[in-house]
């Protein structure tokens, strides 16, 4: 019997064949211990931790699994798909091993940014894009003010600003809430870096850690913070951070050429290196 799969193409357009293609084996985010403990604390019904597998019950369905940036190539699917996961993202493009254990691709993969950090920080600065550089000085000379916080969770403007921006933007971020349960859980890997200008809070971003990598999990700027190239500063000082605390990756996650290319060129001129995914793949029935 042919089970029919219709594939929706994510399509990524010239600007990513300037940029190298390079891949990690750490976890994601999704896929870490962490996430798992903050996905329970949420409400959320998680069946397995290796990958992290987030359950759904969809009526006469019954319960659905689903991974995000997992499993990994080696991991026995079969095996997976008879706990109940039915639908993943891949974290790598391993179609053959995909296919194998009776999964049909139904969209394509997606790009994303990842910063190394296991150089010094002059060698991030040569591997700066021109452009990018030039902002960074800029803002390092428009006397602005830069505060790190550990955050716990409460409440900070970010997050209203943020989910604005979503609206406007039309993407769906991780819910508030589950943010603010990882934050509560691991205070010391939840950092907000915040810009001020003569006291006034102009950008600001949200990095999640999680074993050797970090996450630009929510960043916002106001008009004021985009004239000064806030996000630029931030950025900068992060990544020093990070990198003086032992992480080696900074995800800065989705490159969308088409819908958001600013942002795209934001995040590649940093320095950071193109990965592809593995795209999206569901349980076909019978195979």
């Amino acid at each position: 019997m042919v089970h029919p799969v219709f594939s929706f193409h994510r399509p990524i357009n010239h600007v990513l064949d300037k940029h190298r293609v390079n891949g990690r084996d750490d976890p994601a985010l999704q896929q870490s211990p962490a996430f798992a403990r903050a996905l329970t604390a949420f409400g959320s019904e998680v069946s397995c931790d290796a990958p992290v597998i987030l359950n759904r019950h969809f009526g006469p369905l019954g319960r659905v699994g689903f991974t995000s940036r997992g499993p990994l190539c080696k991991t026995p699917l079969r095996d997976l798909r008879h706990a109940g996961l039915r639908i993943f993202n891949a974290e790598h493009d391993c179609a053959v091993h995909y296919k194998a254990a009776g999964f049909r691709q139904i969209i394509t993969p997606v790009h994303i940014a990842d910063w190394d950090l296991t150089g010094f920080a002059q060698d991030r600065r040569h591997q700066m894009h021109q452009k990018w550089r030039n902002q960074l000085r800029r803002a390092k000379t428009s006397n602005l003010r830069v505060r790190e916080i550990a955050w716990d969770g409460s409440g900070h403007p970010l997050f209203h600003h943020s989910v604005k921006l979503a609206q406007i933007r039309k993407f769906r971020a991780l819910p508030t809430g589950l943010i603010a349960a990882f934050a509560q859980l691991n205070p010391s890997d939840t950092i907000i870096f915040e810009g001020y200008d003569k006291g006034h809070l102009i950008a600001a971003l949200l990095i999640l850690c999680h074993g050797p990598t970090a996450t630009l999990q929510t960043a916002w700027t106001s008009p004021q913070g985009r004239a000064n190239h806030t996000h630029n500063l931030l950025m900068s000082r992060a990544a020093d951070r990070l990198a003086a605390s032992g992480h080696t990756t900074f995800d800065l996650g989705l490159v969308e050429t088409d819908n958001a290319a600013s942002l795209a060129r934001f995040k590649l001129r940093t320095g950071a290196r193109l990965r592809k995914l593995g795209g999206t793949w569901i349980a076909i029935p019978g195979l």
